[in-house]
């Protein structure tokens, strides 16, 4: 069974990855790396929700698929807290999922999850 990477069609969305690095500045924020343009992603708006008996939580405001093949200047790897802008919004990565091909220990594709 062949399983070929993300058409390249649905891979309509460019974003710009800015990777969390170890330490604070001298305020307390964040340090980040160099922007990097990652271009053929798709960025879906869907909110992802965290359920158990007494709440309910949200745990990101959308999903970005990385095709392991069709997407340019990839890192590599994702980190989670780096930042990512898209359309001029600045999201912060809760969770990366490594989403590998099913008969190989090769990554297909990664889904980030922002908020």
């Amino acid at each position: 069974m062949r399983i070929g990477p993300l058409p390249k069609p649905w891979l309509i969305h460019d974003i710009i990855y800015e990777e969390k690095l170890p330490g604070k500045d001298s305020y307390g924020n964040p340090l980040y790396g160099d922007p990097v343009i990652i271009n053929y992603v798709r960025f879906d708006n869907e909110t992802v929700f965290s359920r158990d008996t007494t709440d309910t939580k949200i745990v990101a405001n959308a999903v970005i698929f990385v095709d392991s093949t069709n997407s340019t200047n990839l890192p590599k790897n994702f980190v989670e807290e780096s930042k990512i802008t898209f359309n001029g919004n600045d999201y912060v990565i809760k969770k990366v999922i490594d989403c590998y091909y099913p008969t190989k220990n090769k990554i297909h594709h990664y889904e980030l999850e922002v908020i």
